[in-house]
């Protein structure tokens, strides 16, 4: 039995000796594979195009102009960015100082690129007013109307207004872009067909024509940019002061009771000769009488 027990046991650990030596060269080979490994350098392309650098620069190119605000708001709503928006504001405010307020103001405008197209100044008894118009860069309008509201003890009111006119200038760029290539086509006829005198007139008439129809399309379409590029801020700030009533009674000066004096003297006169020439008549008629009275008193003595 013991010599089967050894046996046994020879054989478990020449089994268990050979499973080392395996795990040990399958342990060499792999870590002189890993050694042997040669990382190559890749190039990167610096001219790759991905598609969300393509939108970036796209979006950063229509969006130039804007402000951050509005650009974040494009970003989170996908508001367009080529669309040609017309905004206008219609404001109130009441200052401290009017005069004050209005230079103020018209620092932060000019800072913004701004200009007053308008400007109407009134007073009565219970306030000063100031109603002027501001035109501010699109990009400025929210920063400009931040600033006339820093001045303000009190808004009454804030009305913005914005008129999309996208499609009218697309619809006026792409009628100008036909009517330059009939214009086009035309010059060309004038060049190479127009042969005799009354095809040439007649051509050059058409060409007149055209050539009205694109300087009014062209003025159509810089109007409109330049209402876009432009906003309008209507403003009124007013001032409240103190209303003072008119005395209903004072007391007369010397100077004052002169100038009455000689006015009621003057009149006093004025009245007596209006009168002397009322019965100028009768004054008459006295006169004679007293001259054939006194001829009678002679002729008796």
């Amino acid at each position: 039995m013991n010599a089967i027990t050894q046996k046994r046991n020879l054989k478990s650990y020449l089994i268990l000796f050979l499973v080392a030596i395996f795990c040990a060269c399958n342990h060499n080979d792999a870590t002189s594979y890993n050694e042997e490994v040669v990382v190559e350098s890749v190039d990167l392309r610096d001219d790759y195009d991905g598609v969300s650098d393509k939108s970036t620069t796209k979006f950063k190119a229509e969006t130039q102009g804007f402000s951050t605000e509005e650009i974040n708001q494009m970003r989170v709503s996908n508001i367009p960015a080529n669309l040609k928006i017309i905004k206008t504001a219609s404001t109130r405010y009441k200052v401290k100082n009017i005069d004050k307020a209005l230079a103020e103001i018209k620092q932060v405008m000019y800072v913004n690129g701004g200009y007053i197209s308008e400007l109407r100044y009134d007073k009565n008894y219970h306030e000063k007013q100031n109603r002027f118009t501001i035109k501010i860069p699109k990009e400025n309008f929210d920063t400009m109307l931040d600033g006339i509201q820093k001045f303000a003890e009190e808004t009454d009111f804030v009305n913005i207004s914005t008129t999309d006119v996208t499609e009218k200038y697309m619809d006026a760029q792409s009628r100008l872009q036909t009517k330059l290539e009939v214009k086009e086509r035309l010059e060309a006829v004038l060049r190479k067909n127009a042969k005799t005198v009354k095809d040439i007139l007649s051509t050059e008439n058409e060409l007149r024509v055209i050539q009205e129809e694109i300087e009014a399309a062209q003025g159509k379409i810089k109007y409109m940019s330049s209402r876009v590029a432009y906003s309008t801020i209507q403003v009124e700030i007013y001032e409240t002061i103190t209303f003072k009533e008119k005395p209903v009674t004072y007391k007369k000066g010397f100077g004052a009771k002169a100038k009455e004096g000689l006015s009621a003297g003057w009149e006093f006169v004025q009245g007596i000769a209006i009168a002397i020439l009322y019965v100028w008549p009768i004054i008459i008629v006295l006169i004679i009488g007293l001259l054939f009275f006194r001829r009678w008193q002679k002729a008796k003595k």
